[in-house]
């Protein structure tokens, strides 16, 4: 099992990256592959059913994106469980912010990233036979601009203490 693995982290290694910019090799699933994609809350079973999903995520992500690209950022073997773990991000321009900014010469801050995750499950004949792929969620929520500045409004008008003393033992 392990050089089915070493051979289809290969494969993924090389078909991934180019996943939206030429067809994709299908024949590295197997007939009954099932895609449970968390992203557009879709779940298919069938290499034919796959096909289409994932050209239908093509289709969207090309009449959304003006420009973009896709970057696998690791991709790793897992023998324990016969996987194949990716994480990826699609980096984009935005149709519809070319056309609200088109002004501008410098469009870098427009550009939109979403992070995924996929889980390709091999069986035993080393074919991929589930897909699973989920939207990454931020480790941790930034704090917002408008609670620091009443945080510190509050702090220097002297209503609250920038750290806030517990007084749990008395000194009498």
């Amino acid at each position: 099992m392990e050089e089915h693995l070493a051979v289809m982290h290969e494969r993924l290694r090389q078909e991934l990256p180019t996943l939206f910019l030429r067809s994709h090799d299908y024949t590295i699933y197997s007939m009954d592959v099932e895609f449970i994609n968390e992203i557009l809350n879709v779940r298919t079973k069938g290499r034919t059913f796959y096909v289409m999903s994932l050209t239908l995520c093509r289709f969207l992500a090309w009449n959304y994106f003006a420009q973009f690209r896709l970057e696998i950022l690791q991709l790793t073997r897992h023998p324990e469980n016969w996987t194949l773990q990716a994480r990826w991000r699609l980096i984009g321009l935005p149709v519809h912010m070319l056309f609200l900014r088109f002004y501008r010469r410098d469009k870098e801050d427009l550009y939109r990233t979403f992070d995924a995750f996929s889980t390709f499950y091999l069986n035993s004949s080393g074919l991929i036979c589930r897909h699973h792929l989920d939207k990454l969620m931020p480790s941790h929520s930034p704090s917002t601009p408008v609670k620091k500045l009443l945080v510190g409004a509050l702090v220097a008008l002297g209503l609250s203490e920038p750290e806030p003393s517990l007084h749990l033992c008395s000194k009498t």
